[in-house]
């Protein structure tokens, strides 16, 4: 094939789809092992496991989905040039059929995601009102995903001509990109707003309401993500004659985007390491200081122990059953103020 003026042979063998590879292997894998680690802490350490982690094990597992169909794009040409691949249409063909499929389970990934934040925010703010207010949330998510997927099936009518094996009509790349890009966005920021309510609600100190909101507000790496993947699909639709060069960010940003979601929506679960780590810090003091009165954490379930209270030790065996509340995480106070306090509550059934 004879190249066109300018174009030389080291043009035509650059190829980055290896930085690509390793970012989207990696950022999957982190994700993964945070999942995994927030799956302990429930099981083990809260006791409880809810349809957050239910929802964030199935985003876990169809993300690793979406990392193989973004290695499939990316095998069949997307981060070398498109003078490159003309010789093999072939391979442009299976591309594009990978694209779309990548496309649609991207869409899918992200709505199991926020569909874990929902469930996690109705574990911390049970109340009516708030409940409302996730329905609606849950509503409109629901409906993008619909849309989302709705404009991808649908932007070549066949869907054929989108990879020329057919003569139809298409809305064209970018309508698609920055319609779906944007309704992402719309929807991560919403997932993350979310949080302020009830952070502002706590009876606490603002230093402690900061704090809460920063882990809860992790989330703005996703709509980073979001934000960086919608200017690097621009970037690629400004850019028709070498598309498939400047496609290779996409890919990268779209596994970002995911795995940033789940790992943003675990961290609040995670604050439970630190919570039993203090704890446990608290129950070696009280043994070295009989002054004050041990942890009931301590006390084993269903055990015999004795019981200490003050400078006292009660030689008589007795009976305790502790149980540490389901979510461990927030009570909420009934009163008129309807508001939320922050703190640990066991269970005890004494039987002298």
């Amino acid at each position: 094939m004879e190249l066109p003026p300018g174009v030389t042979p080291a043009f035509l063998a650059e190829d980055r789809r290896q930085p690509a590879l390793i970012g989207i292997i990696f950022v999957t894998t982190l994700s993964f092992i945070v999942v995994m680690i927030r799956l302990y802490v429930r099981k083990f350490f809260i006791r409880e496991l809810g349809w957050d982690d239910y929802f964030i094990l199935m985003a876990q597992l169809t993300s690793w989905a979406t990392m193989g169909l973004c290695i499939m794009i990316l095998h069949y040409g997307s981060g070398k040039h498109l003078l490159a691949l003309v010789s093999k249409p072939e391979e442009l063909v299976k591309m594009y059929k990978w694209l779309v499929a990548t496309q649609v389970v991207y869409m899918f990934n992200l709505w199991l995601c926020r569909v874990s934040g929902l469930a996690f925010y109705a574990r911390l703010n049970p109340m009516p009102q708030f409940i409302l207010y996730l329905r609606l949330s849950f509503a409109f998510i629901t409906a993008v995903y619909i849309a989302q997927t709705m404009i991808i099936a649908l932007q070549c009518i066949p869907l054929s001509a989108l990879w020329g094996e057919g003569t139809g009509k298409c809305m064209g790349s970018k309508v698609v990109f920055i319609s779906t890009g944007a309704l992402t966005i719309a929807c991560d920021s919403l997932i993350l707003l979310l949080p302020v309510k009830i952070v502002m609600g706590l009876q606490a100190k603002m230093a402690r309401k900061l704090a809460l909101l920063l882990v809860l507000c992790f989330g703005i790496f996703a709509v980073v993500a979001s934000v960086l993947r919608l200017i690097a699909m621009i970037v690629s639709v400004q850019h028709p004659d070498d598309a498939t060069w400047y496609f290779s960010p996409v890919i990268a940003w779209t596994c970002a985007e995911i795995s940033a979601a789940i790992i943003a929506l675990s961290l609040p679960a995670l604050r439970a390491i630190f919570g039993f780590l203090k704890e446990h810090r608290s129950k070696n003091a009280s043994y070295s200081n009989s002054s004050e009165p041990i942890s009931l954490d301590s006390v084993s379930k269903k055990k015999k122990n004795r019981v200490f209270h003050g400078n006292n030790t009660y030689e008589h065996m007795t009976e305790i059953d502790g149980e540490r509340s389901a979510s461990q995480e927030v009570l909420w106070n009934q009163d008129n103020n309807q508001k939320i306090r922050v703190t640990d509550t066991v269970r005890v059934d004494v039987r002298g």
